[in-house]
Parts: structure tokens; C-alpha cells; sequence
């Protein structure tokens, strides 16, 4: 018997939980805050990794691209304390901000980073940015976005996945009618139907939908110069889908018989962590390592310069013209009455 049976009797009551929640928003009961600006927050139904962080990344590479001031607010899993704070980009602690606060702030140094529990007090640090990303919003039944986008991993898409705490659904396939776009993530780079997905999904005509293909490069290197010649490493990953990035790494990298290591998502790569690395190193006689952006923002400097380390950039590809999603979030954002303002 599978260990996840023993919780199929809490399901009723994770979804009585959650429905009384929602309730008491709706209802006015609890407060509901509707910013002023155009916000988009950017969650799923499933937890653990679905490619929430690298869409984001990806909308806010575009928005930028046309003139727009963009901020980016996450809850900053993993960090120490609860404090509001903005991201300094002179001080990348994932301690202080979390491990995908600080990616953000690297890869988009233009973009304001915020951390907050409480997504529209990090929303209020913001006031000035033309277009907000809130992370992980879509159960966030205290904010009302402009627009909720969804991600859900093409290959994690099956109906017959079961409530938390039994299975991986934080709500089930129904809940994708509040969304007003969906994105299903890491679709096969030969492309996939879109017709067909909505069929499967009962997808609402109402809910647009983006099929995006996950790219991966060759491994570069960090903290030195050696490039990558194909060496034998140690390959680690710390994410929602730890084994499955590490499958595709090994292809990428026409090393199907690689040492691995899969840790859990947002994991401290100090104490055990670490020395589970480094233990890894030794037993494999691996000449370097290679890990993701992500894990590479829990680094410290004496980690990355402790054995030869390369990261394999990540990037999002939609097989349609790259205006086609900016354009629909334009389009969706005027629609209900908050208009991006673009430069003229």
C-alpha cells in the first residue's frame, strides 16, 4: 500500500478547510485587497514545481523589452524571519530573501524584488512599478490580481491525481476556470496540441492557452573560466521535480550513467545537504559538479569555488511568436479595466 492511502481519509477535510477559507473572503468577512495597478499573479493547482518562477521571469523579460517598470513578489520561501523587505541587489542572501528572490533579482537586476507574507504589503513597496508579478497567488484568496496566470507541467496533468495531503493537487482540474490564462509547462520540444489539451482539461473557452517548452544549455561555468569539455560530474539538484531535472540533464549531457543527487526543494545547501555533496564528489571521482540557477543562489562563495562548478542556464520558449503572450496579457489586462501603460 502506497504511504499516500493513509491520508485519502484527511482529503474531505483539507477540502472543507479550503472551501471555508475561500468563503470567508468572498464573503467579505475577511478582507480582499484590489490593487491599483496591473497585477498578475502567476500560481497553480499542484505544488511543487510547475515553472511558475521561470514564467514570471520570462513575462517580465517582455514587459521590460516594451518600456515597463515591472516588480516581482514572492513570499521568499526558505529565508529567515517574516520582515517586508526589498531584494538588495548588493546583498543576495537567500537567508534574508529566499533562494528564488535572489534568482530574480540576478537575472533581471532592473526588476524591483520583494518579499512579504502577505503579497499586497509587498504589492504597497512597489507603487511606482507599471506591472506587478505576485508568485504563488492563485490560492491567495486575500488578493484580488488583475489577471491569474496558471502553470501546470505537461507530463503532471492527469485528471485522476488526488487532494493534498493524499496526492499533489492543491484543488482539482474545476479550479482552472478562475484562471484567465493557462500555461502548461515543459511541453515536448516536437510541440504539442493545444486543441487537444483543452479537450482533455475541460479547459473553459474563457481560459487562454500557451503550451511552453522548457531549453536547456550546455553547462557554464561559475567561479572560474574551464569550459565545459564534457568531464565526469557530479549532477545535484535541489527543486519541485529534483529526479525528473536530473533525467533531463543526463540527456543533455549524453551521460545516462551520471552520479546524481536529488534533494528537496528550496533545501539549505549547508550542514547535511553539503556534506551529502561532498561525500557524493568522493564516491563518484567527479572532477566537477553541475547544478541549476536556482540552487546556485544558495551558494556560498566558499561553495562555488570549493570544487569546479557549472550551472545549466534554463530558458521558456513558446512555440507561437514571441508577441503572441505579451500581446493576449495586453489584451486581458485592458479588458478588465486595468490597462498596462505602455510607452507611447
Amino acid at each position: 500500500m502506497r504511504p499516500s492511502l493513509w491520508f485519502y481519509p484527511l482529503v474531505p477535510l483539507y477540502w472543507l478547510g479550503q472551501k471555508l477559507h475561500r468563503g470567508l473572503h468572498q464573503s467579505g468577512i475577511l478582507a480582499v485587497h484590489h490593487p491599483r495597478q496591473p497585477v498578475i499573479g502567476i500560481g497553480n493547482i499542484q505544488a511543487g514545481g510547475s515553472g511558475k518562477t521561470p514564467l514570471a521571469m520570462h513575462l517580465i523579460g517582455l514587459c521590460q523589452e516594451r518600456g515597463l517598470s515591472t516588480a516581482y513578489v514572492s513570499r521568499g520561501y526558505g529565508r529567515q524571519g517574516k520582515s517586508n523587505l526589498l531584494v538588495d541587489m548588493a546583498n543576495l542572501d537567500p537567508r534574508i530573501y529566499g533562494d528564488e528572490a535572489c534568482m530574480v533579482a540576478s537575472a533581471l537586476p532592473e526588476c524591483t524584488v520583494i518579499v512579504a507574507n502577505r503579497r499586497s504589503d509587498g504589492i504597497a513597496l512597489a507603487p511606482k512599478a507599471d506591472i506587478v508579478f505576485v508568485d504563488d497567488a492563485f490560492q491567495h484568496w486575500s488578493l484580488k490580481p488583475t489577471l491569474h496566470i496558471v502553470t501546470m507541467p505537461f507530463n503532471q496533468r492527469s485528471s485522476r491525481q488526488k487532494l493534498l495531503p493524499a496526492g499533489p493537487l492543491r484543488e482539482g482540474l474545476s479550479a482552472l476556470c478562475r484562471a484567465d490564462m493557462l500555461v502548461i509547462t515543459n511541453c515536448p520540444l516536437d510541440g504539442c496540441d493545444s486543441k487537444a489539451l483543452a479537450l482533455e482539461l475541460k479547459l473553459s473557452p474563457s481560459v487562454a492557452l500557451h503550451c511552453a517548452q522548457t531549453l536547456m544549455d550546455m553547462p557554464q561555468p561559475v567561479g572560474h573560466e574551464q569550459p565545459w569539455q564534457g568531464q565526469t560530474a557530479l549532477l545535484v539538484a535541489g527543486l519541485g521535480q529534483s529526479q525528473s531535472v536530473l533525467d533531463q540533464w543526463k540527456a543533455l549531457l549524453k551521460s545516462p550513467h551520471a552520479a546524481t543527487l536529488a534533494l528537496p526543494d528550496h533545501a539549505s545547501l549547508s550542514g547535511r545537504h553539503w556534506a551529502s555533496i561532498t561525500q557524493a564528489m568522493k564516491q563518484s571521482q567527479a572532477k566537477a559538479w553541475v547544478t541549476s540557477t536556482k540552487d546556485l543562489a544558495r551558494l556560498s562563495e566558499e561553495q562555488i569555488t570549493r570544487f569546479p562548478l557549472y550551472v545549466i542556464p534554463l530558458s521558456m520558449r513558446f512555440p507561437q511568436e514571441v508577441t503572441d503572450i505579451f500581446n493576449q496579457l495586453e489584451k486581458l489586462c485592458a479588458k478588465k479595466g486595468q490597462p498596462l501603460p505602455l510607452p507611447s
